[in-house]
């Protein structure tokens, strides 16, 4: 039986092993796929880089990455955990690495990413959202503004822009704090840079 469980507990784990040296040292990406539920928790601990999170129909995850030219795939760790309603994508690797990783979840999903610095795009994804980056940018598609409980955002130095909530600021510890009547809550908090929140809805 314990071993049984062990395997099955392996089999939920996706992580990215290299292939022969020769073959990477010729690639520049990779991907990686498993099935998760609809409504659960995806927890994600990024390196630095340029990310688009998005949200797709069907219940899967997928994260395809890339570095550029002049580092090799085995100086990045791109990995996987799925658990029952919880999923964890972690990434590692050098700075140089211009790390570049789409990621795509169900479409409804609370989302905890935690950045260190780099860009961070999130679209069409309903749910509860914790994000935070020490520099750079945050760009998040709201959809509709009436659809959350609490929206609360802070930037140290730099731009808050917040269209759906008519909030426009910039300088230095700029926050707003709105309230609504919606299910979601929605927190972005930034060292320095940008934080831009609008909706695709109302385009």
């Amino acid at each position: 039986m314990r071993i049984l469980l062990s395997a099955a507990v392996l089999s939920l784990m996706l992580v990215a092993v290299p292939r022969s040296q020769s073959a990477d040292q010729a690639r520049s990406s990779d991907f990686l796929e498993r099935a998760f539920v609809a409504n659960g928790r995806v927890t994600m601990d990024l390196t630095a880089g340029e990310y688009r999170i998005t949200g797709r129909r069907d219940n899967r995850i997928r994260f395809d990455w890339s570095v550029r030219d002049g580092v090799r795939l085995s100086e990045v760790r791109a990995r996987a955990d799925v658990r029952g309603l919880e999923a964890a994508i972690t990434t590692d690797g050098p700075d140089e690495a211009n790390f570049r990783g789409a990621i795509q979840v169900p479409e409804r999903a609370d989302l905890y990413i935690r950045l260190t610095a780099g860009e961070l795009t999130i679209e069409d994804i309903q749910g509860n959202k914790d994000i935070r980056l020490h520099a750079g940018e945050i760009r998040i598609d709201v959809g509709r503004p009436e659809d959350y409980q609490r929206v609360r955002a802070s930037v140290w130095a730099g731009d808050l822009n917040a269209e759906p909530f008519h909030v426009t600021k910039g300088g230095l510890f700029r926050s707003f704090d709105w309230n609504g009547r919606g299910q979601y809550r929605l927190q972005a908090r930034l060292k320095a840079g940008e934080i831009r929140l609008y909706s695709k809805a109302s385009n």
